[in-house]
């Protein structure tokens, strides 16, 4: 074995040596995970980079960093990973026996708070004073003991402290005395006291929460009427000023007339009894004749006592109101509108009507025009062994004629059905008012279809399926949605719009009407 060898495995003894013990002085050690958190301070004189930190007494990690950020002492410790630390935990700072060295203790908090991130912040921290605030302290209370002696001796040797004493002792008697003289009376006063407690308990909070229901109406009725209560006393103050200045002007008004009252009184008396006589007279007889009523004679008595003519008389006034109580609650929606069909290349435009009689049906009339219009009549033409089939078209006015009626309510939605005629023709419809203003309609009718659209089949009945919806602010509605879903030849869309005036709408059009 060489020199150069031996020196080497020397070198490499003596680094190993090195590095574990760094390692061990610095606190870190290999494999051994660790999380980092921040604590802040106002102060942290005799904390240093490397200090211990310990949960429990027992060492879970190190100070990393010490520094300033803003006015307060940013401190980075890192603690070993297996160690759980809480939302709530706590930080201080601590002194290790009399030497002074500083540590930081971690209380860990309570588990039910949740774990506390790597990288957080302890929120919770103190700073417990350090051995030479201890021994200050200590020695500023000494010299204040120390004070509080000479002040002692000095009030004995003066003799104030022996005649005060003597005092306490003799108040401390005659209380003794009082209280006995007395015991039978202060138990009774103590017991009054007791009662008064206990009645203020059970009474007290109800009277406490009553005051303060009547403190929040006054003050929600003050607020909400503060200014109709400033016109009222406005209005009282006037009041008061007119009654002051007008008070004896209208006494001496009043006076006046009383004595122009008594003055024509005076000047006919005479006329006077002769009107209270013939008053007397008209009373007699209006006796007599109320008293006939009473016994049913005569017309009048009669239509007073005739239960008949009462009946009839009722009975007329309700079979004449009936149809008015009808018009009352029914509502009319009159619409306009005009759609086109992508597939069948059918195009309409109608006006129509819906008579609400009640909240659960209604009857749709319409009369409209479309471009494809009704088959009315089919011929078949055979021309040397061909068959030619010509189909003629009636274009007048088409008739829809409907009735709705609601059969389920979901939540704020609900479905309807409807029957009766769609372009005259045969109709089964069904409507889901999604929302007040959106409907989901469908509709399947021409049922009777045995002809084709510029040569594309047409054999099924026309089913259309889509939205309506109306604007709020405007009577304008638009409709789309799928056309002639059932043949695949001439399927498409169909979109429309129009206007709907309501119920509302056409009585406020009405309203605004010029009077003839």
């Amino acid at each position: 074995m060489n020199t150069a060898f031996k020196v080497g495995l020397f070198v490499i003894f003596i680094s190993l040596i090195t590095g574990y013990l760094i390692i061990t002085f610095s606190g870190k050690e290999f494999g051994v995970e660790t999380k980092e958190y921040y604590l802040y301070f106002d102060a942290v004189e005799g904390l240093s980079v490397g200090a211990d930190v310990q949960v429990k007494g027992v060492k879970a990690g190190r100070v990393e960093n010490i520094g300033l950020e803003g006015n307060k002492v940013k401190v980075e410790i890192r603690v070993r990973s297996d160690i759980p630390i809480y939302k709530d935990a706590k930080a201080y700072v601590r002194t290790l026996g009399l030497m002074g060295d500083k540590y930081i203790y971690i209380d860990t908090g309570h588990p039910e708070t949740g774990l506390l991130e790597s990288g957080a912040v302890i929120k919770q921290t103190k700073v417990y004073a350090s051995t030479e605030e201890a021994f200050a302290s200590a020695t500023e209370v000494a010299k204040k003991i120390e004070k509080l002696v000479d002040n002692l001796n000095k009030a004995v040797e003066e003799g104030g402290l022996t005649d005060m004493i003597a005092n306490i002792r003799e108040l401390a008697y005659n209380a003794n005395q009082l209280v006995v003289e007395n015991r039978a009376g202060i138990k009774k006063a103590i017991d009054n006291i007791v009662i008064i407690t206990e009645e203020l308990r059970r009474t007290l909070p109800p009277l406490v929460a009553r005051i303060d229901r009547v403190a929040q109406n006054l003050e929600a009725i003050t607020g909400e009427n503060r200014q109709d209560i400033r016109e009222l006393i406005k209005n009282l103050k006037e009041t008061s000023v007119a009654l002051r200045d007008k008070t004896p002007q209208l006494l001496d008004e009043i006076r006046e007339a009383a004595e122009a009252v008594k003055g024509t009184i005076g000047e006919n008396r005479q006329d006077i009894k002769v009107a209270i006589q013939k008053i007397r007279e008209a009373s007699v007889k209006l006796d007599k004749i109320l008293t006939q009523v009473a016994q049913g004679k005569g017309t009048l008595g009669k239509l007073v006592f005739d239960d008949g003519l009462y009946n009839t008389v009722d009975k007329g006034i309700k079979d004449f109101s009936k149809p008015f109580s009808v018009i009352n609650k029914t509502k009319l929606d009159i619409l306009m509108y005009a759609e086109k069909h992508t597939g069948n290349e059918d195009e309409k435009a109608g006006i129509a009507g819906k008579l609400s009689p009640g909240e659960n049906s209604y009857i749709y009339v319409g009369l409209l025009t479309n471009s494809n219009g009704t088959v009315s009549k089919e011929e078949e033409i055979i021309s040397d062994g061909t068959v030619k089939t010509t189909v003629k078209r009636d274009y007048g006015i088409l008739f829809d004629v409907q009735y709705a009626h609601k059969i389920l309510n979901i939540w704020d939605k609900s479905l309807w059905v409807r029957g009766g005629l769609k372009d005259s023709s045969g109709d089964v419809g069904v409507d889901l008012n999604l929302s007040r203003n959106l409907v989901l309609k469908a509709d399947l009718y021409n049922f009777d279809r045995k002809y084709s659209y510029k040569n594309k089949e047409a054999d099924k009945p026309q089913l259309d399926v889509g939205f309506t919806y109306r604007f709020n602010t405007n009577p304008l509605f638009i409709k789309f949605g799928g056309s002639d879903l059932l043949n695949s030849d001439i399927m498409g869309v169909y979109i429309g719009a129009g206007f709907m005036f309501r119920d509302d709408d056409i009585k406020y059009l009405l309203g605004g009407m010029p009077k003839p």
